[in-house]
């Protein structure tokens, strides 16, 4: 079996770069296609959570393979 790991943000770090509401951001996620439902190993692209709320990427988070962590 091969492992690997994946470098991941909350999203409450994410809201926290970006100036946003957290609650404003866990009911916009809650209401889009994505399902994550009660666990932590949904992901989403660092980009497309940027681009879902109009945001630039931030130059500390700049990385290919940067996932937002969705869940409780």
């Amino acid at each position: 079996m091969q492992t690997f790991s994946i470098e991941c943000v909350s999203v409450e770090d994410f809201s926290d770069a970006h100036q946003l509401d957290l609650d404003t951001v866990h009911d916009t996620l809650a209401n889009s296609d994505f399902s994550y439902g009660t666990n932590d190993v949904t992901l989403i692209s660092y980009y497309t959570v940027c681009k879902m709320f109009g945001v630039r990427p931030k130059r500390d988070f700049m990385k290919d393979d940067l996932m937002v962590a969705l869940g409780s």
